[in-house]
């Protein structure tokens, strides 16, 4: 019952990011405040930090996972023993939010889209609860049927 109910929390969770990195990137073509500041601190960001490289990285890291994410899918699939429903929807989605991620990443950039780096790290963190669920809920999956 705890576990339905902080899946749904975090999922619930997951769509308010999602809404905010949207509402991000309509305010900064709205409003000029917002818009200078994305100017100033993508100016800022990307003097710090090498930008393609670690976006280069979050995509192999996201393909990683979503390879990772089939294997495990196909063996439940297979398998008569793990046959779950749940877990099937979540790596399901865990797969097509990576696949969209990997999407949103090389289509746009930061001359398309003024929060492009706030919409990039609100994804990311996005990809990455939805990646804890799905690996606790087969820890929690795994567990159940090793006790059996």
């Amino acid at each position: 019952m705890i576990k339905k109910i902080s899946f749904i929390y975090v999922t619930v969770i997951q769509v308010l990011f999602v809404i905010s990195a949207f509402a991000l990137q309509f305010l900064s073509k709205k409003k000029m405040g917002v818009m200078r500041h994305f100017v100033y601190y993508n100016k800022k960001i990307e003097t710090i930090y090498n930008m393609p490289f670690l976006i280069n990285a979050v995509s192999f890291i996201v393909l990683i996972i979503i390879i990772l994410a089939a294997i495990v899918f196909f063996y439940f699939l297979k398998s008569k023993i793990h046959n779950n429903k749940y877990m099937m929807f979540l790596n399901i989605s865990l797969f097509v939010l990576g696949i969209l991620f990997i999407i949103f990443l090389r289509m746009f950039s930061r001359e398309s889209l003024l929060a492009y780096y706030y919409m990039t790290l609100i994804f990311f963190i996005v990809y990455i609860a939805e990646l804890m669920k799905t690996s606790l809920y087969l820890f929690i999956i795994t567990s159940k049927n090793i006790k059996k």
